[in-house]
């Protein structure tokens, strides 16, 4: 009796180890209902939140509850169905907020008289992330390296964390070396604090600092550059003076085979690929797209905003992405952008119809266009949390119709 009492209580710590959200190799649970918080700091005495599907375009209005007042500012919540919905904007009588996306991975927006910025409930608002910085060196590269970890970082912790890699970290994160303005920055350790709180899936953030070599830096070595082409035929030889070297390949070497051993050797992170992810936007989302494509066995995500896809004529990609594996081992891949005026649009929608045509699992591969959307941070900030979601559940319900 004893034993059998004992065999059934390990079965049963190691069904709850599997299956708690980001344990083990296990993907979290993508609930139905979500909460999601705004703090007012212009006091508004009412607020709606409309809650739409961008895909599909049915929507819903909800009014806010107010559950809370101080000096500085309301704050309401309600309830949202984060499995039929994506997206939400609030209304504050005849003011309407930025839209942003809508996922178990929010917890908050706070608005005040110029910015609208994610936040945390129930934590003190502070937009001066700590970091650990560090010079890396390896595969010819001197990189400034800036981690950040949640509060409570516990080193010696069972319960290991899950690591972000940021392409570009000085324009994603809020570093404040260069002098950056909070609301064009898409504040990443602000949001995947709301996420830790949210889901319980803890992570760190490593951004890796690409000012002054990314325009050669994020571009990788596949063929002809026809950004290259291009810019010859109307400038003469000045590009090719600045831009004559595609070192991309070589920097994605310099981070999987320098920088990820180093954080898992010298910090309490999972080292399989489902805790691994890697994220950029504009050059850092070719290079982020790069290098997931490249080294699937250390990256299960890879998440790429408004990716410098036009950089290459579609035969490279064709010629690239031919020599590739599709299985249902691959990362799961987000892509996002802007339209077609004001962003790269036409080249990202070009990309996610290409990968499904060479048969790239639909269930890991998910293209958010937005219509409205131009190339800056303040909008890959909006959506940032839609690709931490597919970080941690490795799925998006609104978007996928196969789930």
């Amino acid at each position: 009796m004893k034993r059998a009492l004992s065999v059934f209580l390990t079965i049963a710590v190691i069904t709850v180890l599997f299956t708690a959200c980001g344990a083990g190799q296990e993907k979290a649970k993508y609930p139905d209902t979500h909460t999601l918080y705004f703090k007012d700091s212009l006091k508004s005495g009412k607020a709606t939140v409309t809650f739409f599907n961008s895909a599909s375009g049915k929507s819903e209005d909800v009014e806010m509850k107010k559950i809370s007042e101080d000096g500085d500012s309301f704050t309401f919540s309600c309830e949202g169905n984060c499995a039929l919905y994506n997206m939400a904007y609030i209304t504050c009588g005849d003011e309407k907020t930025r839209e942003f996306a809508f996922n178990p991975c929010v917890s908050g927006w706070y608005r005040t008289k110029d910015d609208f910025l994610p936040y945390t409930q129930g934590e003190e608002i502070d937009y001066s992330p700590d970091f650990e910085k560090i010079t890396l060196t390896g595969h010819g590269y001197e990189k400034k390296i800036y981690i950040w970890k949640p509060d409570g970082y516990d080193a010696d912790s069972a319960e290991k964390y899950s690591a972000l890699y940021v392409i570009d970290g000085q324009f994603l994160t809020f570093i404040n070396d260069y002098g950056q303005v909070l609301n064009d920055c898409a504040v990443v350790t602000d949001q995947v604090k709301a996420m830790n709180s949210a889901t319980g899936h803890k992570t760190i953030v490593v951004a890796i600092d690409n000012v002054g070599t990314r325009d050669y830096e994020l571009l990788p070595d596949i063929g002809d550059s026809f950004i290259e082409k291009e810019f010859e035929s109307k400038n003469g030889t000045r590009y090719e003076d600045e831009f004559d070297s595609m070192d991309g390949t070589q920097f994605a070497d310099f981070v999987a085979n320098t920088l990820v051993p180093y954080v898992q050797k010298n910090y309490n992170v999972y080292t399989d690929r489902l805790h691994t992810a890697v994220v950029g936007a504009s050059l850092g989302g070719i290079e982020s797209f790069y290098i997931t494509a490249e080294y699937p066995e250390i990256f299960g995500t890879g998440g790429a905003f408004s990716p410098s896809f036009c950089a290459f004529d579609p035969d490279v990609w064709e010629q690239y992405l031919g020599e590739k594996s599709f299985d249902d081992n691959c990362p799961f891949m987000y892509l996002y952008t802007g339209s077609d005026d004001d962003d790269v649009g036409p080249f990202v929608s070009e990309m996610n119809d290409r990968l499904k045509k060479m048969g790239y699992p639909e269930d890991k591969l998910v293209f958010h266009f937005n219509e409205k959307g131009a190339h800056g941070g303040a909008f890959w900030r909006s959506y940032f949390s839609e690709f931490l979601t597919a970080m941690v559940c490795q799925q998006i319900k609104p978007l996928q119709t196969n789930d």
